[in-house]
């Protein structure tokens, strides 16, 4: 009983402190996590999301969350874009190509 309460209290953990896949969520809905203390992962491969978009997500980071962003090939942002993201929240924003 103890080691099943133990094993059910980890997954809890875990599963809190992962960043959270942003899915189906709207711009507004994923700012509203981050403003909450939430870290992201935003994946092109199911939606292409604009720099501006990105950054009004990034806008709402605590100071110990990140936003990664996973690229897709032929959906990648340009270096320049990279650049003003990162800029906006140094060593908050992650690319993952």
């Amino acid at each position: 009983m103890k080691k099943s309460l133990f094993v059910v209290g980890l997954a809890v953990l875990l599963c809190a402190a992962a960043p959270c896949m942003a899915g189906e969520k709207s711009v507004s809905e994923l700012r509203q996590i981050a403003q909450a203390g939430g870290s992201l992962i935003v994946d092109m491969r199911h939606r292409r999301y604009t720099v501006t978009e990105l950054l009004t997500i990034a806008a709402g980071l605590q100071p110990d969350a990140t936003l990664t962003v996973r690229m897709d090939r032929g959906n990648e942002l340009s270096t320049t874009e990279c650049l003003q993201l990162a800029q906006t929240h140094p060593g908050q924003i992650r690319f993952w190509f």
